[in-house]
């Protein structure tokens, strides 16, 4: 791939693409593969830092199946909809498997890596995909400022930047795929969120989405390491919010786990504080534990819960209930039963905020599907400005539905580009 060296300074671009993550490296693939002279600019030294590390480092490239109820947006459904399903999913497939030539595999969870589980491997395919495509590639630079020109400035670019090492660059489209707030350790800092506003775009409130969750309470704490299957259901001012069932792991600051992290939106957008999160262990409801506990004859109530559930949370549900863990089933009074199902089925977690941005996996919020054109993803606001990735208001759930997101747009903008010039 070309290097910052051998780019002409006082050449105006054609394409240039802010960030080389999964969205802008598909980017500017499809455009270069379209004939159109691309630049690409990464402020991380390497191209693909997310992408790097998703997966718990084996990169979860994408879900094996796909449904609409597994992306959440503020803003327009239809418009998402015709966006995730503008690319099938076996298609981005097949891209990865036949196209960039990386193997990949499903595994029981649904979730799709490449068979060696290197992530490199995702990521030195697109780079030389990308050489090959003869993409300019920039990285360790950062853009410090961009402005849209005058009409009749700058030899009739529509836009220029100031690099942090003092350089200027001129380009008649740009496509901010500069991520979010997640993962700084990644180079996300948020700086494409400010651009956008600045070049007239608002902005939805922004919040750490699939994150670990915190509580103030000591007896989840004590539970670290334990895991299993529950149903958290976020309910606020008695409306439920959304329901999920997963793997939750207790942690020593709170909550993770797939289950966790898929809901944990739903308790972190601004207008949500305030919601609570009640879990059904093994994803039964207090009718379902109710009924087992009346057929529970001479069994006592710790026997009987842990026989069902790890050994340190039963006896810490028990607790919660107030009951005598020694008390046979058969001999608990009404209200004592109705105790004991409500924390096995319907159990309040009291949730203290979120880790924040630093271990969140991804940004919700940003730029307004509604001030995109579905067709294209450039801005309705401001000619030649494109946008793909989680700097748009959409976020998936755990399981590679944010990649799919970033590769799905990443190519919509770079065959865009490519048909327009």
């Amino acid at each position: 791939m070309s290097d910052a060296r051998e780019r002409d300074a006082s050449a105006t671009w054609p394409f240039v693409v802010i960030g080389a993550g999964a969205a802008g490296l598909l980017a500017v693939l499809f455009a270069a593969r379209g004939g159109v002279r691309t630049l690409l600019i990464e402020s991380h030294p390497k191209p693909g830092a997310k992408i790097r590390v998703s997966g718990g480092g084996r990169c979860n490239v994408l879900p094996s199946a796909l449904e609409l109820a597994d992306f959440h947006t503020e803003g327009s459904r239809n418009a998402m909809r015709n966006l995730l399903f503008s690319w099938p999913l076996e298609e981005v497939r097949a891209f990865f498997e036949r196209d960039l030539g990386v193997p990949l595999k499903v595994e029981e969870t649904g979730k799709i890596f490449p068979v060696s589980d290197d992530p490199s491997e995702i990521t030195s395919a697109l780079l030389s995909a990308c050489e090959r495509a003869g993409v300019t590639l920039v990285a360790g630079e950062r853009v410090c400022e961009l402005r849209a020109c005058a009409p009749g400035d700058a030899g009739g670019a529509r836009f220029e930047f100031a690099l942090a090492s003092g350089e200027s660059v001129r380009a008649e489209r740009v496509a901010l795929c500069t991520g979010g707030l997640s993962l700084p350790k990644t180079g996300s800092d948020g700086w494409g969120y400010q651009a956008a506003e600045r070049l007239g775009h608002t902005l939805r409130r922004r919040y750490p989405a699939l994150v670990p969750l915190l509580t103030s309470e000591n007896r989840w704490h004590e539970l670290a390491g334990v895991s299993l299957r529950a149903r958290l259901s976020a309910v606020r001012e008695g409306k439920l919010l959304e329901a999920r069932t997963g793997d939750l792991l207790f942690t020593h600051k709170g909550f993770s786990g797939p289950v966790v992290l898929d809901i944990s939106y739903q308790l972190a957008r601004a207008d949500h504080r305030g919601a609570a999160l009640l879990a059904a262990w093994l994803g039964d409801d207090a009718e379902a534990w109710d009924a087992r506990l009346r057929a529970g004859g001479s069994r006592s109530v710790q026997s009987f819960t842990r026989a069902q559930l790890p050994k340190r949370l039963a006896d810490v549900l028990v607790a919660l209930a107030r009951v005598d863990p020694e008390r046979a089933l058969a001999r608990l009074t009404r209200e004592e039963r109705e105790r004991v199902a409500t924390v096995l089925g319907e159990c309040p977690l009291e949730i203290a905020g979120d880790e924040g941005y630093r271990t969140a996996e991804v940004t919700g919020g940003g730029v307004p599907l509604e001030e995109v054109a579905t067709r294209t993803l450039e801005s309705r606001l401001m000619p030649g400005l494109y946008f793909a990735g989680e700097i748009l208001d959409v976020t998936g759930r755990i399981g590679g539905f944010n990649f799919l997101w970033a590769w799905v747009t990443g190519r919509k903008v770079g065959l865009a580009v490519a048909g327009d010039l």
